[in-house]
């Protein structure tokens, strides 16, 4: 992660959603598209970065015998 990514998972998500569209607009010239794409790229790695901290943190709770989801009582 850099000092330009976003501070969060849904800011970055969020702006990536943002690149997508302007993209996909096709209002944008080839120079502005590929410097699009490139920060669409960062972004998307933030978003892989903070979804594998997320993941490995959910697998050091269940590893230590924490249920990932609050369990529900059953029926009986």
């Amino acid at each position: 992660m850099t000092q330009d990514d976003p501070a969060t998972f849904e800011q970055a998500l969020a702006s990536l959603d943002q690149v997508v569209a302007r993209l996909e607009g096709g209002e944008v010239g080839l120079e502005e598209a590929v410097t699009l794409f490139e920060e669409g790229q960062r972004h998307l790695r933030a978003c892989r970065e903070r979804l594998a901290v997320a993941q490995r943190r959910i697998e050091e709770l269940t590893a230590q015998g924490q249920p990932a989801v609050p369990q529900e009582p059953g029926p009986f």
